[in-house]
């Protein structure tokens, strides 16, 4: 279960790893450069000890302290010059960080970071099954041949013409990620490649760092939403992950229309979509129901939104999960 999942996520642990990686490349860096540039090294220990001098200065308050800080940007300003004139940039021996904003210490102002969000999502797949099912499920291995290419009058493309638009879209979706935000629907019948695609798109933008949320609507609605706002249950574990679907860049929530309906995952759904669009942060719904039937079981306010905000993504043909050895859609 998700929430049994993230209270095994040791965030301080995976942090410390990140510094202690960070570090490394740092010291290798500074070993790379004593090495090819050896006046660095002997600028580096006189800056350090133009530094320890400046502090014994200020705290006697000696009147020269100005004068050693005024050597130190000296020396800095020659170590960057010659950094710069043998092809490495400014900041190549500045300590490396992977999040500029808490210096990967997960925390800002007594707030969790956004970093250390994304360690624990991005940690969350790789406990998962889904891990191992974007080995299978990428865009490289999403193979239009099991579509059949025969038009039929119901539609205006065969469902190989269709599918093959649908999949460009979504590799631009990805692209273009960082810009647009975009919410999507994609829907049809049992077999036909949904959940396959919203993997596609889930495992590049995990790819690119990008916090990515994904709930089955029985997870989303009985296991979090449900225990956190009708039974009060206020664990930390639940509550991170309550706090994910509103704030993970992307939420997937697949099959939606599997889960027990009510009043309650009504007014939720709606609560998620209103939300998560005003704050632009992406979703995208996977469902067998069409949309008539959609509206019929959500409602018209919540298929006004999904209407308004939402890009459609239909998918239809025959099941295609048996045409592909190996691969199950």
């Amino acid at each position: 279960m998700i929430v049994k999942d993230i209270e095994k996520i040791d965030i301080k642990s995976e942090l410390s790893k990140i510094r202690s990686a960070n570090q490394r490349e740092h010291l290798r860096r500074l070993g790379e450069i004593y090495e090819k540039l050896p006046e660095i090294e002997d600028i580096d220990k006189n800056m350090s000890s133009l530094s320890a001098e400046e502090a014994r200065a200020r705290i006697l308050h000696k009147e020269h302290s100005e004068d050693i800080s005024e050597k130190i940007s000296e020396l800095s300003e020659k170590k960057l010059k010659l950094l710069t004139d043998n092809g490495y940039s400014r900041d190549y021996l500045e300590p490396i960080y992977s999040c500029s904003i808490c210096k990967d210490e997960g925390f800002v102002d007594g707030h969790i970071c956004s970093c250390a969000k994304k360690i624990r999502i991005t940690e969350l797949y790789i406990r998962s099954n889904l891990h191992s099912v974007f080995e299978k499920e990428n865009f490289s291995t999403f193979s239009l041949d099991v579509y059949s290419r025969e038009k039929t009058a119901e539609y205006p493309a065969s469902p190989y013409q269709n599918a093959s638009n649908i999949l460009k879209r979504a590799e631009n979706y990805v692209k273009n990620f960082d810009s647009e935000h975009g919410n999507i629907l994609i829907y049809g019948k049992t077999g036909l490649g949904k959940t396959f695609i919203s993997n596609c798109i889930a495992k590049e933008l995990l790819d690119n760092a990008h916090s990515v949320l994904y709930l089955s609507a029985n997870e989303l609605f009985e296991q979090i939403l449900s225990r956190f706002i009708m039974s009060k249950d206020n664990s930390s574990a639940l509550t991170t992950i309550y706090e994910y679907v509103y704030e993970s860049e992307l939420l997937i929530i697949d099959d939606l229309g599997t889960e027990v309906l009510n009043s309650f995952v009504k007014s939720q759904l709606f609560e998620i979509l209103n939300k998560r669009m005003l704050t632009e942060r992406a979703t995208i719904i996977t469902t067998n129901l069409d949309l008539a039937t959609l509206e019929d079981r959500y409602s018209e306010r919540v298929m006004s939104r999904i209407a308004k905000d939402y890009v459609l993504y239909p998918l239809y043909g025959d099941d295609i999960r048996y045409h592909k050895t190996g691969t199950s859609f």
